[in-house]
């Protein structure tokens, strides 16, 4: 498999605005150019997309870059086009549950574009939080619109389903518009006749991962990993996915 995404730069921060996970057929090895033909008009994109998957915020890098050093300090030139990317992180896990979607495209979004690790500080969710209560208003937002946040109201998801595995942080009380941006996404996919799948924690049901909106990643719960892991495979055995209960 491959992946491909377009990179963006601005304010000294790195933002990842789209990505695609390509399926080959057999050994088949393709270009960034073909992936951009795939994508090029809906009617292709309903062709070529077979579903897609919502992470929390993307930690990603380049081909042929260092993964350990902040990309902007390294001669990356290409921001705004369409490069290949490293299967790292929990894209493995994706590349090696995902079935039967050869010479398709899987499309991968974040809640938050911002491409850095560790973005979970109160300081930084403040921040996203204030944004998000003036995302639909005139006031401006610290974080450009366009580039860190996806358009909720207005987003239909690519292919016929969408797994959410965003993890477990979301938090209403704290941080309400946050969990609000979250839950349009979730609602919409779901009015929208997506076929919706995650995995959860078997002892807290499936009924209270969907209200507290809480689908699993495993690179965010280290205690869990394998189970997590196990049950995105095993969820993606199923047509259509299914969510499934991990212990």
């Amino acid at each position: 498999m491959q992946y491909f995404g377009t990179l963006e730069t601005k304010y000294e921060e790195v933002f990842l605005t789209s990505s695609y996970l390509y399926c080959p057929k057999e050994d088949e090895i393709i270009t960034t150019d073909e992936i951009k033909s795939m994508i090029q008009t809906h009617k292709l994109r309903k062709k070529f997309i077979a579903g897609t998957v919502f992470f929390y915020n993307p930690v990603v890098t380049p081909l042929g870059f260092d993964s350990n050093k902040f990309l902007l300090e390294q001669d990356f030139d290409e921001f705004g086009k369409m490069v290949e990317l490293k299967m790292e992180n929990t894209l493995t896990v994706f590349k090696n549950a995902i079935q039967d979607c050869e010479g398709k495209l899987v499309e991968f979004r974040n809640l938050f574009n911002l491409n850095e690790k560790n973005i979970n500080a109160s300081t930084l969710l403040m921040k996203f939080n204030a944004d998000l209560e003036k995302y639909n208003s005139n006031l401006n937002t610290e974080f450009e619109r366009d580039i860190m946040y996806q358009d909720a109201q207005n987003l239909i998801p690519n292919g016929k389903f969408v797994f959410f595995a965003w993890g477990d942080k979301l938090n209403a009380k704290e941080f309400p518009y946050i969990f609000e941006y979250a839950k349009t996404i979730y609602d919409n996919s779901v009015k929208l006749g997506k076929k919706v799948a995650f995995v959860y924690k078997k002892e807290r049901s499936i009924e209270f991962s969907i209200n507290q909106l809480q689908f699993s990643n495993p690179s965010e719960n280290p205690k869990y990993k394998n189970s997590i892991t196990a049950a995105i495979k095993e969820s993606f055995k199923h047509s259509p996915l299914q969510p499934i209960a991990y212990e």
